[in-house]
């Protein structure tokens, strides 16, 4: 089974067996009764998926396309620059502040509300 988050690019989810939030990806490995599951998300999940089905096999989704920085949908160089403390230096200072352009702000929220209706139209 394919599992992707929902601001994968189209032609993913397109090929994607569940769809969903991090809580729900870790469910289908618990629920689904494949046997292998290819994760298209940052491997920081990986431990619980394990946890919840031991016996079950985890691939890493490969990066592809031209200008890929990275070598897997698992391990994003960019994610593991995050941290809590630099969340929180951010939040309480506002330091590093990005701006665009109102035209890349619009073009930006398109994915962000595909997400939002994504995560309510599960909650139906």
């Amino acid at each position: 089974a394919v599992l992707v988050h929902p601001e994968s690019p189209r032609e993913v989810v397109a090929q994607a067996d569940v769809v969903g939030s991090t809580t729900a990806l870790i469910e289908a490995v618990r629920t689904v009764p494949n046997p292998e599951f290819i994760v298209a998300t940052d491997a920081g999940i990986f431990n619980r998926m394990r946890q919840l089905g031991p016996s079950k096999v985890l691939l890493d989704a490969p990066t592809a396309g031209e200008g890929a920085t990275c070598e897997s949908c698992a391990r994003c160089p960019w994610m593991e620059m995050n941290t809590l403390e630099k969340l929180a230096h951010v939040l309480e200072t506002g330091d590093n502040e990005i701006r665009v352009t109102p035209e890349l702000a619009a073009r930006a929220r398109v994915p962000i509300q595909r997400m939002l209706d994504f995560a309510r139209a599960l909650k139906k």
